[in-house]
């Protein structure tokens, strides 16, 4: 192709050897994550790009992206690509040393089934809710953006609803041959901010809204407004257990709010799904370990009672059979006695590596 450059090869390459991220920095060797692990590709094989070569790249990305024309003025940006028929990219440019820098994540064009990502069926019941507030969190890399995109590609291939999502960016493309329908909204693009999207959203007849990344008090504000009216809300939260969620929603508000806000997290909170991504034994990529909290009469009374959050592992592994619930540990449990993750990789990953050790009669 006549608009072919290097950093096309590089994302084909990527992309061909199933590389999560592909990391470029002026003057240092190009790398991929791989399987979790970063891999240093050869400067036999590439190349150390220059400063002159990085900006080149940067500008061959970014060509159809509005206002960007002066890249010497960009400090850190975010946007998507394509290469077609291939994948699509979540690409982050950015300063460094004053230099730059590209991390491109890979976002495959085919949306993972459930089955696929191994999902255990509590997601498929998580997924039928009308109403009320859906929280999935997680680390930077931990696939919580893919279990929500295999979510909502379940929803609509099921049922004949209207979804908006607001995302930054844009990730998965969904299919508009389905039975329900998703229109997606990019910050900087479509819309200027997450509060503008879900003020917006309101008046855009939707059944689902997902809220992209709730991180502050006036974004949790609208979405827990919005799962009150009647609608099924999602967000992505930047936590790693599921206790930790909640605070780090409680961490947004006063003092003198917090009552309140747990109470409105009683009534209208449906699950928390938490997950990592971790080396599978055999070495042949990652295995998704969830933490699931689903609010049932117990969870609600401790999520009023702030002193009682403590056990709430306890009563997520106890409402197992019943619920689907589970706590990490338990799920890292069940993947050590399967036999698909070593111990010593499960105990790294533990919530409580001592309870975790006595579990499996490794004290």
């Amino acid at each position: 192709m006549a608009d072919w450059e290097l950093i096309d090869d590089l994302l084909l390459a990527a992309h061909k050897h199933a590389a999560s991220d592909l990391v470029i920095r002026t003057d240092d060797r190009v790398r991929m994550r791989i399987n979790g692990s970063v891999v240093t590709i050869s400067p036999d094989k590439v190349t150390e790009p220059d400063r002159e070569l990085v900006i080149k790249m940067i500008s061959h990305l970014i060509r159809d992206v509005p206002d960007t024309s002066d890249i010497e003025s960009i400090k850190s940006k975010d946007f998507h690509y394509s290469l077609e028929n291939v994948a699509h990219f979540r690409i982050h440019v950015m300063r460094t040393n004053n230099n730059f820098g590209i991390v491109a994540r890979i976002i495959p064009k085919k949306i993972p089934g459930f089955d696929e990502l191994r999902l255990p069926p509590v997601i498929r019941e998580i997924s039928s809710h009308r109403n009320g507030l859906i929280l999935m969190a997680g680390a930077t890399g931990s696939g919580k953006s893919t279990t929500l995109a295999a979510i909502l590609d379940h929803i609509i291939e099921h049922r004949p609803v209207h979804i908006v999502t607001l995302e930054d960016p844009i990730e998965y493309r969904y299919s508009t041959t389905r039975k329900g329908t998703v229109c997606q909204r990019e910050l900087g693009l479509d819309v200027m901010s997450y509060s503008q999207g879900l003020n917006d959203a309101m008046r855009e007849a939707p059944d689902i809204i997902v809220a992209g990344e709730v991180r502050d008090r006036e974004t949790i504000q609208l979405a827990l407004q919005a799962s009150e009216t009647g609608h099924l809300v999602m967000a992505t939260v930047h936590s790693t257990t599921a206790i930790g969620t909640m605070q780090r929603v409680m961490s947004a508000f006063n003092l003198n709010e917090q009552d309140a806000i747990r109470e409105r997290l009683s009534e209208n909170l449906r699950a928390i799904v938490v997950q990592k991504l971790i080396p599978k034994k055999d070495g042949k990529g990652r295995i998704v370990v969830l933490e699931v909290m689903i609010r049932n009469s117990v969870i609600k009374h401790f999520i009023l009672d702030p002193d009682r959050w403590r056990e709430i592992p306890k009563a997520m592994e106890e409402g197992s059979v019943l619920y689907g619930s589970q706590s990490f540990d338990q799920h890292l449990q069940q993947l050590v006695e399967s036999d698909q993750v070593e111990y010593e990789e499960a105990l790294a990953n533990a919530s409580y590596p001592e309870d975790f050790a006595m579990r499996l009669g490794r004290e």
